[in-house]
């Protein structure tokens, strides 16, 4: 599903991510990586893997639309107790194979207190936003103002469709006036209910496809 703002073209991929061809940019938020293994620190069993999956969607993307940079929105893992040795050397695996790839990180609200572990990782930090070309590239928890147009995550929007007695609830693309709020990328990771508004509109995510929701 391709949209156009700030005249410019963005493609939202099913794989609930967007990518921006002009500069051969891929855009995710909230992978949430580790999180099995936070749970695990905290004494609950979540088995061990999900984040595996999660890296090979990433390396689909990549080689599908011959990225050159990715953009992290924020919450690349679940937080500091996510990085096991077992992560650690998947993540040094994974990026070894990108190593082409330019990485940036915009640190989210889940990474406070792994800063230090992060830094070991090939990605650049950036700790509040980061302007990129008619964009506000930003995680969203802190609502920064600027004039330019805001793509941003945080809120894992999900959309609740209903037919009669029939429910389905999906990720979702929410665009705004002047934002355009990705779905949470990770697979282990839950969801706000989002509604449609006067001015917005949402763009649900199946496993094969994007489509726009009628109000």
């Amino acid at each position: 599903m391709k949209i156009t703002v700030a005249n410019e073209d963005i493609e939202l991929l099913p794989e609930k991510a967007f990518f921006w061809q002009a500069e051969h940019l891929l855009g995710i938020s909230d992978v949430h990586l580790g999180k099995a293994e936070s749970y695990q620190a905290a004494g609950v069993p979540l088995p061990s893997g999900s984040h595996r999956v999660d890296l090979e969607r990433i390396s689909y993307l990549i080689q599908k639309y011959h990225i050159e940079n990715v953009v992290v929105l924020g919450d690349w893992i679940h937080n500091k107790f996510s990085l096991s040795e077992v992560v650690v050397r998947d993540f040094r695996e994974f990026f070894a194979v990108h190593e082409h790839v330019h990485w940036t990180l915009l640190l989210g609200n889940h990474e406070y207190g792994a800063h230090e572990i992060l830094r070991g990782l090939p990605f650049h930090l950036v700790e509040e936003e980061i302007e990129m070309g008619p964009f506000l590239m930003t995680h969203g928890h802190k609502n920064p103002r600027s004039h330019l147009f805001q793509i941003q995550g945080h809120t894992h929007p999900q959309v609740l469709l209903h037919e009669g007695p029939l429910r389905l609830k999906l990720p979702c693309f929410v665009l705004e006036r002047k934002c355009l709020t990705v779905p949470a990328f990770g697979s282990l990771t839950g969801g706000y209910t989002v509604r449609p508004r006067a001015g917005s509109r949402i763009f649900a995510v199946s496993d094969s496809d994007v489509f726009e929701v009628q109000k």
